[in-house]
């Protein structure tokens, strides 16, 4: 008989003992990374998932195109040539001025003209009805509800920027058909061009029609002087005079070319004044272009289409039409008070030409006074000359204005050009492949992981030895998942150290023995209880495995089936459970019968658990039990007990404090990490040698091995 078993066999020797104060309270980096390697294929299916829906996204997506085109505007390309003063007074630096430009681009006026200029196919293709059933004036007929859904469509598809630091804005027009939308973004920039250009046009000719009906009576003046002179003449017999030394009359020149000037500074500031009190914002808006303004004109479009819209479905006391109402009365008195600015600044321009005109009059009267002292007649007749000159001066300086306008008309009218035409673009800007299948595949690459995450949060089993090492408990060694045995029915075959002993499992089994000896090298343990928390987690396959390895060592070893309510081993070893523990504990028997159930392991005893009794727990606390324990540690080297699990019934709890080590086997990926601390806590209070933990059934994926490391063992093999 040997006293003591401390021999080791050549190779690795497992030993896996930490205390509790090595552990790490919290979850390091290495245990995510654990619990994902034990989620890929979940991981993985998840990204495949998400990449599938971004590959269907790209395929079923309609390509959109843009075609884009640069214009350049310049606020200041008109005024730069110095030929007008009739709009001298307008104010605004060009930034606000093409952020205004900008805003006109986008105008529901803008976009109604464009969609105007389409042929009768390219209205339909992009609206998808006919050109006919189209407002294009809202002014007079509100749009219907198609009308402004195709309308504000066309607004989306549109994209004006301006390009940062320089004068060039860049139209751009999204479609699904390349030529539509090459189509639509030249016909916008001709759109605004033209709108642009009638507008400013018609402010400017307003002032010219005026300018010409003054001239017509200035024409009539000039002739009527020119026929009274010719009369004073006549009727004095004056062939002419020389008034070339006459001081008075130098004055009197003087004095009347500033009248002729004040006056026609006058009449140009009168006309601006009249074009003023029509009251149309589109006129003082190009005599004094003010973004404020025509940003109010703009909200005010927008609004009353809004307005229109809604009225034609709701009646007035409707909440929304009443606030668009209040909206539109607001908008239309800043209006009002901007067009006030303006007139009130036309009306103060148009009394100082006035006051200065009447101090001249007054000066030249005083001066024709004098005249008309010194020489009577001459005087007269310099009055005569005088008045036919200055009718025919001012009517010569009104003929330049005139002129001039009609220039300015042109000029200050077009104020951008075309730097590049929109062409039929080549390629989709949506949808982005590339761009659509990396944010799919990151998508499911972090939906797999939070899947990942929250399955192990939720499921919290156990699946590594790391979380079993963090409750203080040291960690004996890992059992690989065992094949299954089919067909065979010779003894031992289903243990695995029988039937492959040079394969992995077995030779973990080898590292679980040298892990329980080397736990306490002076006293090696004699009896060993193994058991589980609950069913199911191999403590039966652990026991035979164990136990033949100990056989295999040399020592007598001694294996007792004490799971009295569902014993398992005699089908293990291939034997038969007639008679066994339970017969001799009740007294049915004198003597407990020992079997060598494997030939050729001599050293290798079983006792079977024998038949269902009433009372397992307390058979196996009785003293009867615990003597014949006694009996076999005298007998045997070691003696291994395979128990019930100890949250399932309370056979185990009887016994464990007889036992000089208790082995707790834990299957990974299905024991609880709850059900193995209440394991624990019942063995502590229950005073246990727990000599640590086994995880068992680890699967490939899973395999956390320590010394060999997956695939390691092949190399030593």
């Amino acid at each position: 008989m040997m006293t003591a078993f401390d021999g080791q066999e050549n190779g690795p020797v497992e030993f896996q003992h930490q205390t509790v104060d090595d552990q790490s309270s919290g979850i390091s980096l290495s245990d995510i990374f654990r619990s994902l390697l034990r989620n890929r294929l979940l991981i993985a299916a998840c990204t495949l998932l998400f990449l599938i829906f971004a590959i269907a996204y790209v395929i079923i997506t309609v390509p959109i195109y843009q075609a884009s085109a640069t214009i350049r505007i310049d606020p200041n390309r008109a005024g730069s040539l110095g030929l007008s003063d009739l709009l001298s007074l307008a104010t605004g630096n060009s930034g606000d001025q093409i952020l205004t430009e900008i805003a006109i681009l986008k105008s529901d006026q803008v976009a109604l003209g464009t969609l105007k200029a389409l042929s009768d196919d390219q209205f339909r293709t992009f609206a998808g009805f006919d050109k006919q059933k189209m407002n294009f004036d809202p002014a007079d007929l509100p749009l219907t509800r198609a009308q402004e859904g195709m309308l504000g469509r066309f607004k989306a598809q549109t994209i004006v920027k301006q390009v940062e630091g320089t004068q060039l804005v860049t139209i751009s027009f999204n479609d699904r058909n390349p030529q539509t939308a090459s189509v639509i973004a030249n016909d916008l920039i001709a759109t605004y061009a033209r709108q642009n250009f009638d507008s400013r046009y018609n402010s400017v000719t307003q002032v010219r029609t005026w300018l010409s009906a003054q001239m017509d009576e200035l024409r009539d003046r000039a002739a009527e002087a020119q026929k009274r002179l010719a009369e004073f003449q006549e009727k004095n017999n004056l062939v002419g005079t020389d008034p070339s030394n006459n001081t008075v009359i130098d004055r009197l020149k003087l004095l009347n070319e500033r009248l002729t000037d004040a006056e026609g500074d006058r009449i140009v500031k009168e006309a601006q004044l009249r074009a003023a009190m029509s009251g149309d914002p589109a006129i003082l808006s190009s005599l004094f272009p003010d973004a404020k303004l025509q940003s109010l004109q703009s909200d005010e479009g927008t609004l009353y289409a809004q307005y229109a819209q809604l009225s034609s479905k709701y009646g007035p006391g409707y909440p929304p039409l009443i606030e668009l109402k209040r909206q539109m009365d607001k908008v239309k008195l800043e209006i009002s008070r901007s067009l006030g600015n303006i007139s009130g600044r036309l009306k103060e321009n148009f009394d100082a030409a006035s006051h200065t005109e009447a101090m001249f009059r007054q000066e030249f009267q005083n001066e024709t006074n004098k005249a008309y002292a010194l020489n009577r007649t001459q005087a007269d007749y310099a009055v005569l000359v005088v008045e036919g000159t200055s009718s025919r001066d001012l009517y010569d300086t009104l003929q330049y204005k005139l002129q001039q306008a009609s220039v300015d008309a042109g000029l200050n009218s077009v104020n951008m050009m075309v730097v590049d035409r929109a062409r039929i673009p080549l390629y989709p800007v949506e949808p982005k492949k590339l761009l659509t299948l990396s944010f799919g595949l990151l998508l499911g690459l972090a939906a797999g992981i939070a899947a990942a995450l929250l399955k192990e949060s939720l499921t919290n089993e156990v699946t590594s030895i790391h979380e079993i090492e963090r409750l203080g408990i040291p960690s004996l060694a890992v059992i690989p998942h065992l094949p299954l045995a089919v067909g065979e029915q010779m003894p031992g075959f289903r243990l695995i150290t029988i039937r492959e002993p040079r394969s992995r499992p077995a030779e973990s089994y080898r590292a679980l023995r040298n892990s329980i000896l080397l736990s306490s090298i002076d006293r090696p343990p004699k009896t060993i209880l193994i058991t589980s928390s609950l069913p199911k987690e191999g403590k039966s396959t652990t026991v035979g495995n164990y136990a033949v390895t100990l056989a295999q060592k040399g020592a007598r070893t001694l294996v007792v089936d004490a799971d009295l309510r569902r014993p398992t081993l005699h089908k293990y070893f291939g034997t038969f459970n007639k008679q066994g523990l339970s017969d001799y504990i009740i007294g049915e028997t004198d003597t407990v019968e020992v079997l060598t159930p494997i030939p050729d392991l001599p050293n290798l005893y079983l006792v079977p658990a024998g038949r269902d009794i009433a009372f397992p727990s307390e058979a196996l606390g009785s003293a009867k039990f615990r003597s014949l324990i006694k009996q076999w540690e005298k007998e045997y080297d070691i003696v291994i007990f395979d128990s019930a699990p100890i949250l399932s019934v309370s056979d185990t709890l009887p016994l464990v404090s007889w036992m000089d080590s208790v082995i707790l086997v834990v299957k990974a990926g299905f024991t609880p990490l709850k059900a193995l601390v209440r394991s624990k806590s019942l063995l502590n209070r229950a005073h246990a040698r727990i000599t640590g933990v086994l995880l068992n059934d680890v699967s490939d994926e899973n395999e956390e091995s320590g010394y060999y490391g997956k695939g390691g063992y092949e190399y030593y093999k």
